[in-house]
């Protein structure tokens, strides 16, 4: 009850702030967007013309496939642009609760410091859990209703994007941490997220590299950080219904998540206020 407690706290600073409210807007302006937007004329039940925003497309396409694509679409949409803005507008939540009066009235209470640290790094992710998940079944049912297709895999997408913002949260809460500034957390969390991709063509860097001593180096990078592009086409496999070749992109930087968040809370409960 404490740490739900603290979760309660994070959300209230969050809608004072107006984080909530504005992430809670944009995700209902783009299912708004949907509804008045997407437009399918179904022929036969199986196949339909499709119109967004008025442009129509130049043949008879079948119906699942529309579906599958533009979910698809959302699912990427969510990953990049969702994540981006999610990490942007929590960046500041764990340095602003360890300034001085904020930290010194919560450590007065009887609670212990990993609630504390808990409560707050929880209470950041289910309030992006939230928004997310209130897109993605918004726009899933809409959607649904309007074809009568429903692709449950979407919803799952859902789950891979949280557990991905919470990795991602976790590397951000730590330096914020370390260093009470939420900008530079944030310039590095985006510089791991972007710099991810580049690790998948890792092969075709080998061939630039010196020393095999930079290779294993390069490797090491890639098998401890987060891995962001990985788990961006894995969300879209899970959205085609795709079968997924491999897990590790997802447990291995789950662990990640753990271990930063663990190494978090030990910095947390030695550190002086």
């Amino acid at each position: 009850m404490r740490t739900l407690a603290l979760i309660q706290l994070t959300f209230k600073e969050s809608l004072a702030k107006k984080t909530f409210m504005a992430f809670f807007g944009i995700s209902t302006l783009v299912s708004l967007l949907f509804i008045f937007a997407l437009n399918l004329d179904i022929v036969d039940g199986a196949q339909a013309y499709i119109s967004v925003f008025g442009q129509e497309a130049n043949s008879l396409v079948e119906l699942d496939k529309i579906v599958v694509t533009i979910e698809g679409a959302i699912s990427i949409l969510l990953f990049t642009g969702g994540i981006f803005m999610a990490l942007f507008a929590t960046s500041n939540l764990i340095p602003s609760f360890l300034e001085s009066g904020t930290i010194d009235l919560l450590i007065s209470k009887p609670l212990s410091r990993m609630q504390i640290f808990m409560g707050r790094f929880t209470g950041a992710i289910a309030i992006v859990a939230f928004n997310i998940f209130y897109l993605i079944v918004f726009t899933w049912l809409i959607i649904s209703v309007k074809t009568g297709i429903w692709n449950f895999n979407f919803l799952l997408s859902g789950v891979v994007i949280v557990i991905s913002f919470a990795i991602l949260y976790a590397l951000m809460a730590f330096l914020g941490l370390i260093t009470s500034s939420g900008a530079f957390s944030l310039m590095i969390t985006y510089l791991i997220l972007f710099f991810s991709p580049l690790l998948l063509q890792r092969d075709n860097i080998y061939a630039l590299l010196s020393s095999k001593f930079y290779g294993y180096l390069l490797d090491g990078i890639y098998y401890v950080l987060p891995k962001t592009a990985q788990l961006s086409i894995m969300t879209q496999n899970i959205v085609n219904g795709n079968p997924v070749s491999s897990w590790m992109p997802l447990w291995s930087s789950a662990l990640f998540g753990v271990g930063i968040t663990g190494i978090s809370v030990l910095i947390f409960n030695r550190k002086n206020f």
